[in-house]
């Protein structure tokens, strides 16, 4: 068995080489961006009024408070006449400030009276309510960096820009297989020995977070030759397969055996922790293979744990681990040396809680937590107060 740091080491080494498309910029959002993306303009890219008021020049204030009307400028209009002193331009939330001007007073402290106007209360400052040129971003600055998600935001941020395509990295294609005899789909009949298959629509759910549909997704009863011929098909459309149930050493765990059998390297096979400690890790070609455990709760934390790392790197997301943080333990712990321990438990800003129910076999204690506890492999206890690394899972 290698230690829990060594399998995610193990795991980076053998991403794949990542590749890249270009797209539309809607369809981007949820994909990573392949490369810098620079403003091509400034933005705004012309001072801008914030508010709707009046326009003026902010040093005829030191002569007067009584300003004539020149004139008036709306969002999307250019006022293109010579500023007078003592003018006030009437502007309205957007629009480019007129040439000569550089402060905006409000219109609820503007007093029109026997055609001239003045402003209550004062003083205020030069600039005050004008979005200078620029102010958002500079012609030439990095807009959104290499690495980063695409977000609705950034979708927004990107086209108030002028662009229109971005070059993305390209997302993986995967496949889910599960396995086992006394696995059956729900709705159907339970009969004594069966058990609903949890595993399939729950690593659906998990790669659907993570903005990936899964392309090839099947049940396979435990006949080696075909979980073969599944794994052979699943091979020639994806570029990483989940196997779930039989890794492990019994009688009828043929995914290992079945998955060398279809040119599957090896990388791992055991890991130093609980729950999960099955896990089988392996490459074929370009391709990525991860044979999960059969128990939910292991499933679930392979994949948060180590899936995900994999699947983030190919994406080419700049930061592929789990978010972590520190915070002290509501509930003390105590285990034998050996095996790094994964803990479901609930955590907010000032600590956290280890849940019952940490049988590998339990999803109800892992729907309700929002983190996993991290215990390393040669600590046997946490006492209350003691501060934990925490794991976010959302």
């Amino acid at each position: 068995m290698i230690s829990v740091s060594e399998a995610v080491e193990f795991i980076k080494q053998h991403i794949p080489q990542l590749t890249s498309a270009k797209l539309d910029i809607v369809d981007a959002c949820g994909f990573v961006a392949a490369e810098d993306i620079y403003s091509p303009l400034a933005l705004p890219p012309f001072d801008q009024s914030a508010m709707d008021g009046y326009a003026i020049k902010f040093s005829d204030l030191e002569n007067t408070n009584i300003f004539t009307l020149g004139g008036e400028v709306a969002a999307g209009g250019n006022y293109i006449k010579k500023i007078e002193s003592n003018s006030a331009i009437r502007i309205f939330t957007g629009a480019s400030a007129p040439a000569g001007t550089d402060t905006v007073i409000m219109q609820e402290h503007a007093i029109v009276k026997d055609g001239t106007i003045s402003f209550s209360p004062l003083p205020i400052n030069q600039g005050t309510n004008v979005r200078p040129l620029g102010s958002h971003i500079q012609k030439g600055d990095i807009a959104f960096a290499k690495g980063q998600l695409i977000t609705p935001a950034a979708v927004g941020h990107l086209t108030g820009l002028g662009i229109t395509e971005v070059v993305v990295y390209n997302k993986p294609k995967a496949a889910i297989i599960t396995t086992g005899d006394e696995v059956i789909e729900p709705g159907l009949e339970l009969k004594t020995g069966s058990i609903y298959d949890s595993n399939k629509p729950m690593l659906v759910a998990a790669l659907k977070s993570l903005g990936i549909e899964p392309i090839y997704i099947i049940h396979v009863p435990d006949k080696p030759e075909l979980l073969y011929n599944h794994i052979q098909i699943a091979f020639e459309k994806v570029d990483i397969l989940l196997v779930t149930g039989g890794v492990s050493v019994g009688d009828y765990d043929y995914v290992v055996p079945m998955l060398e059998k279809a040119g599957v390297q090896k990388v791992f096979h055991n890991i130093k922790q609980k729950p999960g400690k099955p896990l089988y890790f392996g490459t074929k070609e370009n391709k990525l293979v991860f044979g999960l455990p059969g128990n939910p709760a292991s499933v679930l934390t392979c994949f948060y744990e180590y899936v995900s790392v994999a699947l983030k790197s190919i994406m080419g997301f700049q930061d592929t681990e789990i978010k972590k943080s520190s915070l002290p333990l509501k509930n003390s712990y105590t285990k034998k040396k050996g095996l790094t321990h994964f803990l479901k438990a609930i955590a907010n800003d000032k600590d956290v809680e280890i849940l019952s129910g940490q049988e590998s076999y339990i999803l109800h204690s892992y729907a309700l937590a929002n983190c996993l506890v991290y215990i390393p492999e040669d600590v046997e206890e946490k006492n209350i107060g003691d501060a934990v690394e925490v794991h976010w899972i959302n």
